[in-house]
C-alpha cells in the first residue's frame, strides 16, 4: 500500500489465538470470508511476536490458555502499541477476569458460546476504531512536514483523503478545474494546492474575490487599461490576467462575473490573448485558471454555458464539514493549539459535553466557522457550544413570555443575524454568504432590528436590538 494513501477497512488484518484447535478453525474460517488477512494461532507466543506498533488490525483471543492467558496477552499486546483493538472470548465463569481485562484496556470481550454474527460485529467496530486512530496519527505526523499536502487539507475522513488524491492526480495537468464547495470549506486553499503541487509553483497564484470587485470595475482589473482609456485613467495599469502571465488566475466565487464581462473572459481563454482596455495590441498570455463556486452553473441564466463548459473540464468536490464528523474534533484540536501556542495561554480543552456538542452541530460556517469557535472556546474559557451560539442578548424565556409567530420568527432572523456576525467579526461579506442574502435586504433586517453591524468589528457583542 501507497505510505501516502490513508488506511481502510480492506487493509486490516485480523489475529485470532485459542488453544482449542477446532473453535479456532471455525472462527479463523468464518472471519476468512469477511477479511482478506486472517492470521490463526494456537500458540499465544507467536501471536504477540506477529504484533507490532501500528500493526494495522484486531487482536481476538481466548481467556483461558495453558501457558499465556488472555489477560497476560493484552497487556503485551496493549505495551507494543496501547491502541490495538483486543476482544477477548470467555467462558461464563471466566467473568471476573473478563471485568479486569475491560478495566485494564480490554475493547470488548464475548461471553462463550456465541454466535458468529456477535464476533463479527464487535471485530468491524474495532477496525473503525483502529483506522481512526491510525489515519489521525498519519495525519499528525504529516503534519510536521510543511510542504506535505496534508497539512494545507487536514483530515482523516474518506472524502477528504480522496479529495486530497484527487487534487494530486490532476495538479501538473495544465487544463482549468472547477471547484465546488459550501462558504467556509476552504476553496481557495484548494486551488492554491493545486498551484503549488503543479509545474507552475514558482510563478504568480493570483486570486480574485469576483463578487468583491465592484461591476464598473471588473473588465479594468482583469484586463488592465491604458492611460486615457475612460475618465480617472490617469497611468497605464497592468491587468491581473497579464500579471499572471505562466502563473495560475485563481476566480473565486465565479459566479458573480458580471455577464457583460464573461463573453471577454471566455476569449482570453480560448485564444490565449488579452487586451488591456483602451489599447488596441494584444498581448500573449499563458495561464491557468482555477475556479471556485458555492452554486450550480449548469443551465444557470446568470452564467454563460460556454465559459462554464470551458472551466469545467475538471471538478473537485469539497465536502461540508458535517459530511466528515470524523475530522471535527481532530481539526477542533489543531485549531486550539495553534492559537494557544501562538498566543501562550492555557486552555483545558474540550470536555466530553462539548465534544459532543460540537460532533451534533450542523456546521453551516463549515471550517471557518470551527475555527472561529475553537478561537471563541479559549478567550471566554467557555466548555459550551450552546452559551457561544445563544448569547444572553438574544435569548427569550418563550413559556414566560408567551407571544405571536411572527414574534418568533422575528426572534430567530435577528439571532441568526447577530451570531453571524459574531461568527465572522463584522465582515459583512461573509455574512451575506453565510446566510445567502442580497445586501440590501441585509441592510434592511438590520434597520428592523436595530443591529448595529459595526459593533461587532470593534469586539462589542451588545446588540442595540431594542423591542
Amino acid at each position: 500500500m501507497n505510505n501516502n494513501e490513508d488506511l481502510s477497512a480492506d487493509d486490516f488484518e485480523i489475529i485470532i489465538v485459542d488453544d482449542n484447535k477446532d473453535l479456532l478453525t471455525n472462527v479463523s474460517d468464518y472471519l476468512s470470508l469477511h477479511f482478506k488477512k486472517v492470521h490463526a494461532f494456537i500458540n499465544p507466543e507467536e501471536a504477540i511476536q506477529f504484533v507490532y506498533e501500528g500493526f494495522p488490525g484486531v487482536v481476538v483471543s481466548d481467556i483461558k490458555m495453558p501457558k499465556i492467558s488472555g489477560v497476560e496477552l493484552l497487556s503485551q499486546v496493549l505495551s507494543c502499541d496501547a491502541n490495538i483493538p483486543v476482544i477477548l472470548m470467555t467462558a461464563h465463569g471466566d467473568i471476573s477476569q473478563a471485568v479486569q481485562a475491560v478495566q485494564e484496556g480490554c475493547y470488548d470481550f464475548i461471553e462463550k458460546p456465541f454466535e458468529p454474527e456477535r464476533l463479527l460485529v464487535s471485530i468491524k467496530r474495532g477496525i473503525e476504531k483502529r483506522v481512526l486512530t491510525l489515519n489521525q496519527a498519519r495525519l499528525r505526523e504529516a503534519l510536521n512536514k510543511k510542504d506535505a499536502i496534508e497539512t494545507r487539507l487536514m483530515g482523516v475522513s474518506p472524502k477528504m483523503a480522496k479529495l486530497r488524491r484527487d487534487i494530486l492526480s490532476i495538479a501538473n495537468l495544465d487544463i482549468p478545474v472547477l471547484i465546488h464547495g459550501e462558504t467556509g470549506t476552504g476553496k481557495e486553499v484548494v486551488a492554491q494546492c493545486l498551484h503549488d503541487f503543479s509545474n507552475r509553483k514558482k510563478e504568480q497564484f493570483v486570486p480574485l474575490n469576483c463578487a468583491a470587485i465592484p461591476k464598473e470595475l471588473f473588465e479594468s482589473e482583469l484586463f488592465g487599461h491604458v492611460k486615457g482609456a475612460f475618465s480617472g485613467a490617469n497611468t497605464n495599469r497592468v491587468g491581473k490576467f497579464e500579471f499572471a502571465d505562466h502563473g495560475t488566475v485563481f476566480f473565486d466565487e465565479v459566479e458573480s462575473i458580471p455577464l457583460n464581462a464573461q463573453v471577454k473572459i471566455l476569449r482570453v481563454l480560448s485564444e490565449n490573448i488579452v487586451e488591456a482596455i483602451g489599447s488596441n495590441t494584444a498581448i500573449d498570455i499563458n495561464i491557468r485558471v482555477i475556479a471556485a463556486t458555492k452554486e450550480e452553473l449548469k443551465n444557470n441564466p446568470n452564467f454563460r454555458q460556454d465559459l462554464y463548459f470551458r472551466m469545467q473540464v475538471a471538478e473537485l468536490y469539497i465536502p461540508p464539514l458535517r459530511e466528515r464528523k470524523e475530522d471535527i474534533l481532530l481539526l477542533f484540536e489543531y485549531y486550539v493549539n495553534s492559537f494557544m501556542t501562538q498566543n501562550n495561554i492555557e486552555w483545558r480543552g474540550a470536555n466530553a459535553r462539548l465534544q459532543q456538542q460540537l460532533l451534533e452541530y450542523h456546521w453551516p460556517g463549515n471550517v471557518r466557522e470551527l475555527i472561529n469557535i475553537a478561537t471563541r472556546c479559549i478567550i471566554q474559557n467557555c466548555y459550551d457550544l450552546n452559551e457561544l451560539l445563544n448569547p444572553q442578548h438574544i435569548e427569550k424565556n418563550y413559556e414566560e413570555s408567551p407571544c405571536s409567530l411572527k414574534d418568533l420568527v422575528n426572534d430567530f432572523e435577528a439571532s441568526m443575524l447577530v451570531n453571524s456576525l459574531q461568527r465572522h467579526q463584522g465582515c459583512v461579506q461573509n455574512v451575506l454568504e453565510e446566510l445567502d442574502i442580497e445586501r440590501r435586504t441585509f441592510n434592511l433586517k438590520l434597520n428592523k432590528y436595530n443591529i448595529n453591524s459595526r459593533l461587532y468589528k470593534d469586539g462589542d457583542i451588545e446588540s442595540k436590538k431594542l423591542r
